[in-house]
Order: structure tokens, then C-alpha cells, then sequence
């Protein structure tokens, strides 16, 4: 199913709501009748702490991205050249109910909810981030040979990608992974371990880069350096946020 932009506000709802109810409802239900265990232990840990947890995840996302996009706009590595508020509120509305149903919720409960909480109970620790980030190395992956045989089916292939058009594969992969790595500081960021912190931090992460790559409403001019330059920044600056965070945590024990 093709839920790219050009589908409709509402087609992409629709689509994006199966996703995260086919598969919250696979985590949940393997947690309680397969593993028999609360589902506290995957990070769903109540309201309020989950409440908290994806505030912190959007705030620490959005904070790093926005100081990032300053500090290169202030030195010229970025310029703005385009700004419609009402456009740009348009896309913010819009994109978070998307992103929110079909990526960041899904993805968040499956892999850093249920996949990271069993691999830390079957491995020691180092070996299950290193696990739990090729796990998310896969998704991609399994999208794009899913994406090829529907388009094979129909006869309108043009090959099979190993990442999105217009990406560079290794480039691709190396910050999918750094991402993953983020998303596995966020989770450890709070007392709660809460994954809703995760979910806040992707929906963060879908954010600033559509941004950054152009939107309606927001437009910026930058060479491939400054682009990179950017994703590194902020994705540096928020592991070392989640990270100090999960230090002071253990540290205050």
C-alpha cells in the first residue's frame, strides 16, 4: 500500500491506524499470553510517567534540532529562505498524526518496547543494543523488498533498493543505526523506562528532518555538508542529552 503524501490526508490515517493496531495489539498479546508477564516490563508504565516520558523524547529531539538549525543558520551552513506559518503549522498537525500511527508508535513498541526488554533479559547488555539496532537495521529492508515484489507484481518495477530513492545506502544505514542507538538512550532516560520517551524522540527525529529537507511552508538552502553537518549535530547533541540523563538517574540510586 503506497501512503505517501500524494495519497491523501485521510487515506494515510487510515493506513497508518492498521499499522500501529495490528501491531500494538501483536506486542500486547505476546506479552501477556506467550510471556505472561506486565506489561510495565515493555515500558507502557502509566499515564503520567508515559505522559512525561514522550514529552521529554519531543522536547530533547526538538530542542537539539532547533539550537542546531540556529547555530548553522547564525554561521551561514544553512540558510532559511522560506517561511509560511500557517503551512508550517498545517504540516506540524498533519505529520504528527502520520508519523505518530505509522512509525513512531509501531516501531517503538515492537523494537524498543517488546524486542529490546526480551533481548536485555536473554543477553548481556552490550550485545543486546548491538542486536537490537540490526533488528531496526532489518525494517527498512523488509519495507523496500515488500515495496519490490508489490511493484513486480504489477509489472512497474525498477529494481530493488537497499534504501529509499535519493539516499546514499551508507549513509543511510550508518545513521539508522546512530538513531537507534538514540532511541536506546531514550528509553533509558527516565526512572520509568517508559518507551513512550522512544515514541516522543522518533516523532521528534520524523520532524526536524522533513523539515530541514523541505516542506510545505519551510524551505532551506544547504549543501550536502550542511545537511550532514546538521543530522550529526543534533543526533549527537541528543544521545549526549539522554545520555547524561540516564547518569544522573543511576547516579541518584
Amino acid at each position: 500500500v503506497d501512503a505517501t503524501a500524494a495519497s491523501g490526508f485521510g487515506f494515510r490515517v487510515l493506513v497508518a491506524s492498521c499499522a500501529t493496531v495490528l501491531v500494538v495489539g501483536a506486542v500486547l498479546l505476546l506479552r501477556r499470553r506467550l510471556d505472561r508477564r506486565a506489561l510495565a516490563s515493555i515500558g507502557l508504565t502509566g499515564l503520567r510517567s508515559d505522559a512525561s516520558g514522550f514529552t521529554l523524547g519531543l522536547g530533547v529531539l526538538t530542542a537539539s534540532g532547533v539550537a542546531v538549525l540556529l547555530l548553522l543558520d547564525l554561521t551561514n551552513v544553512i540558510q532559511l529562505i522560506a517561511l509560511d506559518p500557517l503551512q508550517l503549522l498545517g504540516f506540524l498537525a498533519t505529520n504528527t498524526v502520520v508519523a505518530l500511527l505509522l512509525e513512531a508508535i509501531p516501531e517503538e513498541f515492537a523494537i524498543r518496547g517488546y524486542a529490546l526488554t526480551n533481548l536485555r533479559d536473554a543477553f548481556p547488555p552490550a550485545a543486546a543494543v548491538v542486536l537490537n539496532i540490526a533488528t531496526f537495521l532489518v525494517v527498512p529492508v523488509v519495507v523496500l523488498a515488500a515495496q519490490w515484489l508489490l511493484a513486480e507484481t504489477r509489472g512497474v518495477s525498477d529494481g530493488m533498493r537497499f534504501a529509499p530513492a535519493g539516499n546514499d545506502p551508507i549513509v543511510y544505514y550508518t545513521m539508522l543505526a546512530a538513531f537507534g542507538y538514540l532511541l536506546i538512550c531514550a528509553r533509558d532516560s527516565t526512572a520509568s523506562a517508559t518507551v513512550w520517551t522512544c515514541i516522543g524522540a522518533h516523532l521528534g527525529w520524523l520532524t526536524m528532518n522533513r523539515l530541514v529537507l523541505g516542506v510545505e511552508g519551510v524551505q532551506f538552502e544547504m549543501d550536502e555538508l550542511g545537511m550532514l553537518l546538521f543530522f550529526v549535530s543534533y543526533a549527537s547533541l541528543s544521545i549526549i542529552a539522554f545520555s547524561w540523563l540516564r547518569g544522573r538517574r543511576t547516579g541518584a540510586r
